[in-house]
């Protein structure tokens, strides 16, 4: 996959081009070319990849370093000092720090993996060494094992969604959920209403601190 493509705004300072020349002997013969470096191209460093839509920036991500070949078929990021992703306001809600940085123009995604952190303005945190940012739907998507970290609860599972415009996670899988006063549930299908600290968990497995945990429940479920 193409580094997020020559198609986005680049801005840094071009340096590192290498040429070759080719000599020929006066009879047209080519003379043994001795062996050639690695690091043809451009390096550019500390670059901005942006993404705008409808005129208004949508994220931006700042790079420690850009490696460029000659005819731009081969990109190499070094580092992701920071990415910030804008909501509908044009200010940012999330802040993402991470390693590395692939991405897709046409989608308009980018995947970002290597201790990865992922803040939002409301105060929640992400853990986990790879996230996918969807465009279109708005969407961190944590495929591995995630720790998400809010005010009230602190949620560790493996495979997580959050919805950064409604506020809410999903998690399909086994979660084990700490919240109240030392609660620990552990249960399956989790989808956790990060504003309010309401959610809905099945096949719930185990709680310790029973008579917190029930009122808790009761208060989501109605009963």
């Amino acid at each position: 996959m193409k580094l997020l493509g020559l198609s986005l705004l680049i801005i840094a300072a071009a340096t590192g081009f290498a040429v070759v020349y080719r000599w020929r002997t006066p009879s047209g013969q080519s003379l043994p070319r001795p062996p050639q470096p690695q690091q043809a191209g451009v390096i550019v460093e500390r670059p901005v990849l942006k993404h705008t839509e409808n005129g208004q920036l949508a994220w931006q991500i700042q790079l420690k370093q850009l490696r460029i070949s000659h005819g731009g078929q081969n990109i190499a990021a070094q580092g992701v000092e920071e990415a910030l992703i804008y909501g509908a306001e044009g200010k940012p809600v999330l802040r993402v720090t991470a390693q590395q940085v692939t991405g897709d123009t046409a989608q308009r995604d980018f995947q970002v993996a290597g201790d990865v952190r992922v803040v939002s303005y409301r105060g929640s945190v992400i853990t986990t060494d790879k996230v996918q940012w969807k465009q279109a739907e708005q969407t961190i998507n944590c495929p591995d094992e995630v720790t998400f970290r809010s005010r009230d609860v602190v949620i560790v599972t493996t495979g997580l969604t959050y919805y950064v415009n409604q506020d809410i996670v999903d998690c399909p899988n086994q979660v084990t959920m700490y919240a109240g006063n030392n609660n620990k549930v552990v249960g399956q299908g989790l989808r956790y209403d990060v504003a309010s600290a309401d959610f809905t968990l099945q096949n719930v497995q185990m709680i310790l601190n029973v008579e917190e945990a029930k009122e808790k429940l009761r208060e989501v479920t109605g009963g």
